[in-house]
């Protein structure tokens, strides 16, 4: 169900220049909300920003919740301003959820940069209901890292960095694959599943590389631009295969869809 919830700050900080997160006190969205799933979050006062900004909720914890961004432009920059027993006005949760099944035996999250808190959510909601995962993380340094230096997932998660700055270097296509060359040996890809959230690039790369046909699941949360998330400005269409039209809503089909049947724009 989908509500309209003025939220409550809990607490907000930078966690790396230009990276904050924010705890708000959300009990209705939190009730309703599942991995994958987005928010709509008026940025300011009146009419200025116009638009809402559309951020994938993070960690749920009893009737709070997490949001992660980056500081790209007005609305965001504004959230910035936002203290302890602020009201933002949220609108969700939006869009379909993270597939959860549990016959599945090896779940692979794969993240890269901003795109990992959706994949924490998951992470912690499968680990919450006795379900094994590895959470790998692609970062290009250690200021794009969406997590704080003391949060204790940073133990759990493998991290790859592309200048290695205290971690493995190269991309997180490395480990993933490594990972997906064990389980062919063993015999397991038909028992894996992979969720995956970040960049086109990090789309692109996975689509050339994963075996999608001895996969059991691959799919992807799309990150895009939505003027209003709820499927009537058509502004977020992406090409997807299998679809009752060639070209799907992020917000109202997505944000989650089959690994290999969207088509990334041309890089």
């Amino acid at each position: 169900m989908k509500h309209l919830e003025d939220a409550i700050v809990h607490s907000i900080q930078e966690i790396r220049p230009g990276i904050w997160s924010m705890w708000l006190y959300s009990p209705l969205i939190c009730k309703d909300a599942q991995p994958g799933q987005f928010v709509h979050v008026k940025a300011g006062e009146a009419f200025t920003p116009l638009l809402r900004r559309p951020l994938s909720v993070g960690r749920v914890r009893g009737n709070q919740l997490e949001l992660v961004w980056r500081v790209v432009g007005v609305g965001t920059e504004s959230m910035t301003r936002l203290s302890a027993g602020d009201v933002v006005n949220l609108f969700g949760p939006l869009g379909n959820p993270f597939t959860i099944d549990p016959d599945v035996t090896h779940r692979l999250l794969v993240g890269g940069g901003l795109g990992v808190p959706p994949l924490v959510y998951l992470y912690e909601t499968l680990k919450q209901r006795g379900l094994d995962a590895t959470l790998f993380l692609g970062i290009g340094g250690r200021n794009d890292m969406p997590l704080a230096d003391d949060d204790p997932l940073l133990s759990e998660i493998e991290v790859t960095a592309e200048d290695g700055e205290g971690f493995r270097q190269g991309l997180v296509t490395d480990p993933v694959l490594e990972r997906i060359q064990m389980l062919a040996e063993n015999g397991l890809l038909d028992a894996t599943s992979l969720h995956s959230c970040g960049p086109w690039g990090l789309v692109n790369a996975l689509q050339r590389a994963l075996p999608h046909d001895k996969l059991k699941l691959a799919e992807v949360s799309l990150e895009q631009q939505m003027a209003c998330g709820n499927g009537v400005c058509q502004g977020c269409a992406v090409n997807v295969d299998g679809g009752a039209t060639p070209y799907q809503l992020v917000c109202h089909d997505g944000p989650v869809f089959p690994l290999a049947a969207v088509h990334p724009p041309e890089m």
